[in-house]
């Protein structure tokens, strides 16, 4: 599972499986930083692989600090935390590895291709077992038993199936073709079969989580925000398991570069931040007045939907083989009270309570003319105002319904008390 001693890390670009991959640089480590060398062919291109902070030029870049385990920001993005890194760990525990023996570039070769985005790496020291089952209620029931410190004969399948994913809910990634029929092969989707994400119930989830993010999905595309396809998949016992469609993988056999805000800029997403360094990364990321809008109601949204589990992790960017980035489909989106009640990203610093003047302000303070300011906040109150009728649509249960409106009504008062 180690990287030969002296053996550098080769990181590639993998745009479209029919085409030769685009070597990006080689990665070691010194002093517990990893040294990255861009290849010659990146450097020509250029294309800008880290989004901000590491240009494609000639010499060694170290990374900055030791915030992402000795790495940079952005690819530490490879890197599978929650979900993945548990059932990585596991996995790793059955061969007689310890993870916490290996080093962050020996981590990014158990990655090999199979993360997220389009970089893989080489050498790839860990190829997926064999998947031994695509039942869904089959798999739910082990991610409960694994979230649990359990696991039985489906623990290698979740482990092959998770891809280097990031998030506390257990995840599985497979295809779907035109018929619905699911697949998986080699831990992407088959020829002729779409990405997805098919997500599980973690254990303080409410048992109706499947159904509470597909309203919220619907209620978010109501508001205006670009969201992934979507479909609620039905269970044989439960309220059946939410499915998006991976935007990083846009078409059969063809990946985005993706980078998260938290990799872009380094900000660490157990801290807090702000919604005025996510408009700031996007408008320097993308140089896209339509992204810096997307970014502005994303904010208004989370805001007034009270989600609030709205962390430098859950923003992302996609890059194309022609080095143009944009503002990445919201992702995640459901009802979260958020730690201590408040938002990981605070607005105009007011992370519990944000208010219609707080927003309003951060939004004039981007360039955002007041017309467009009030129509996007109009827009968004009208869709959440009709919660109930997306919980009803997707199965929500009485409770949820009830609990979700509650807080959506308490977020609007606050919202309106000091505008």
């Amino acid at each position: 599972m180690k990287l030969v001693p002296g053996t550098p890390l080769a990181a590639s670009l993998a745009f479209d499986e029919d085409k030769a991959a685009l070597p990006v640089g080689r990665l070691a480590m010194a002093s517990g930083l990893a040294q990255l060398e861009w290849a010659p062919e990146l450097v020509a291109a250029p294309l800008p692989v880290s989004a901000l902070l590491y240009p494609p030029e000639p010499g060694l870049h170290p990374a900055r600090s030791h915030d992402f385990e000795g790495l940079h920001g952005f690819l530490s993005d490879s890197l599978p935390e929650g979900w993945g890194y548990l059932v990585m760990r596991r996995r790793l525990s059955k061969l007689g590895v310890g993870i916490e023996t290996l080093s962050p570039l020996d981590q990014l070769a158990l990655v090999g291709d199979h993360g997220r985005g389009a970089l893989t790496y080489r050498p790839a020291t860990a190829p997926p077992p064999e998947v031994e089952s695509l039942d869904l209620d089959a798999l739910a029931a082990e991610s409960m038993a694994i979230l649990a410190g359990h696991e039985g004969k489906l623990a290698d399948t979740l482990a092959a199936l998770a891809g280097g994913s990031g998030g506390a809910r257990p995840k599985v990634h497979v295809g779907f073709d035109a018929e619905g029929r699911v697949s998986v092969s080699e831990c992407q989707a088959a020829a002729g079969h779409e990405a997805w994400i098919v997500k599980f119930a973690a254990t303080n989830d409410p048992p109706d989580i499947g159904p509470i993010e597909a309203a919220y999905a619907a209620m978010a595309m109501a508001a205006g925000l670009d969201m992934a396809p979507y479909r609620l998949l039905p269970s044989k016992s439960g309220a059946g398991y939410f499915a998006t469609r991976r935007f990083d993988r846009p078409r059969p056999g063809q990946r985005l570069h993706m980078v998260s805000l938290s990799g872009a800029v380094e900000a660490p997403w157990r801290t807090p931040a702000s919604y005025d360094l996510f408009l700031r990364a996007t408008q320097a990321i993308t140089r896209h007045a339509d992204d810096l809008h997307a970014a502005f109601r994303r904010m208004v949204f989370n805001v007034l939907a009270s989600n609030r589990d709205d962390h430098t992790r859950q923003h992302s960017y996609l890059m194309d083989d022609h080095g143009q980035w944009r503002l990445a489909p919201a992702y995640d989106l459901t009802y979260s009270a958020g730690p201590g009640g408040e938002h990981y990203l605070d607005v105009e610093g007011e992370g519990k309570n944000p208010t219609h003047k707080q927003v309003s302000a951060l939004g004039r303070r981007h360039g955002l003319p007041d017309r467009l300011i009030e129509a996007i906040i109009d827009e968004v109150r009208a869709a959440v105002s009709d919660w109930t009728r997306f919980a009803d649509e997707a199965g929500v249960t009485k409770a949820s319904r009830a609990e979700i409106l509650v807080a959506h009504q308490a977020v609007a008062a606050r919202f309106r008390a000091r505008a």
